[in-house]
């Protein structure tokens, strides 16, 4: 991400000054932001970054193909094919680095498919770049972790409505069916006098 504000690149004053330092500010937010495993407040601070190179990328091009403002993150992929022949290979780069960051920050969110797109949208504007496929390795085995974590969990159903709503005919409903599913019952009811555990056939 040095490459932004690189002592290498001329002197920028201005609207576009204005905008690369929030810029630049923003990325090194999102970096300690995915050190600290912060991810909200990461993806918050990466928008925030490509939001602002986004207007400064706009206000430089004046034969930009049509697009919606933010359609850099809403569909990236169909962006880049609009807008690649326009782009630089420094700012490729850079836009891969972004795209990159904000896939790892998705993925410890676990928003998977998300970080698939943003991941696949940095591999296409550096498709044999080691580090991005690196990234893309790990964002991968983040959703395989998740997937495993998902099936190992209990899945819970809370089962709420007023008297007479038709809560108990419900569950033994449920526990007559022939599902071949095991179902455990927590009922919390309310009142000196229990009523729905002795209206409820738990002996199946």
């Amino acid at each position: 991400f040095n490459s932004i504000c690189s002592s290498r690149h001329s002197p920028v004053f201005g609207p576009a000054a204005r905008t690369l330092a929030p810029m630049a500010s923003s990325l090194e937010a999102a970096k300690a932001a995915l050190a600290e495993q912060r991810f909200f407040d990461g993806v918050q601070s990466i928008n925030a970054a490509v939001e602002a190179w986004e207007a400064k990328f706009t206000a430089a091009h004046s034969d930009l193909p049509a697009s919606e403002k933010m359609d850099i993150l809403r569909i990236p992929e169909e962006w880049l094919n609009k807008m690649s022949s326009k782009l630089t290979d420094a700012e490729k780069q850079v836009l891969a680095q972004m795209y990159a960051l904000r896939a790892q920050l998705l993925a410890g969110l676990g928003a998977q498919k998300r970080a698939v797109v943003d991941i696949g949208a940095a591999l296409m504007l550096a498709p044999d770049d080691a580090a991005l496929l690196k990234v893309k390795e790990a964002v991968e085995a983040k959703g395989v972790e998740q997937q495993a974590a998902q099936q190992s969990k209990t899945p819970v159903t809370i089962i709420t409505g007023f008297l007479g709503a038709g809560k108990t005919t419900l569950l033994n409903h449920i526990l007559h069916e022939s599902h071949g599913k095991k179902i455990a019952i927590i009922e919390n009811e309310f009142g000196e006098v229990g009523i729905d555990d002795k209206l409820l056939n738990t002996k199946s």
